[in-house]
């Protein structure tokens, strides 16, 4: 009898050695375009688990930190919650609007996606 999810034993769980360097250390994020050269589609869709709508902006190009910032922006902006996740952000609601006109006045070029 296995466990799951007990086959990735080969990568180390917790190392004191200090010379010790995880293999994501290496990755380089992309650096963040400025706004005005970033390219973001806004869309609706439907959660898979109970069909309520949710808004995402797609297209996002820059570091991690910098996406976490427009995303907390935008939840304030819009009045509802949000994730970034892989470079893209989703809001709860249908807040295409709202997205839309707050990422136009800070500079983004911002188009509406095609459901």
């Amino acid at each position: 009898m296995t466990l799951k999810g007990m086959n990735d034993l080969d990568q180390p769980l917790y190392t004191d050695y200090p010379e010790f360097e995880f293999e994501y250390a290496n990755v380089q994020e992309p650096k963040t375009l400025p706004p005005e050269k970033q390219n973001l589609l806004v869309g609706l869709d439907r959660r898979k688990m109970d069909g309520a709508p949710i808004t995402y902006i797609t297209g996002f190009v820059g570091r991690r930190i910098d996406l976490l910032k427009v995303e907390e922006e935008l939840t304030g902006v819009c009045h509802t919650c949000g994730s970034a996740k892989m470079y893209d952000i989703v809001l709860k609601g249908d807040v295409r609007k709202r997205a839309y006109i707050y990422l136009r006045n800070s500079g983004y070029k911002v188009k509406f996606a095609e459901n």
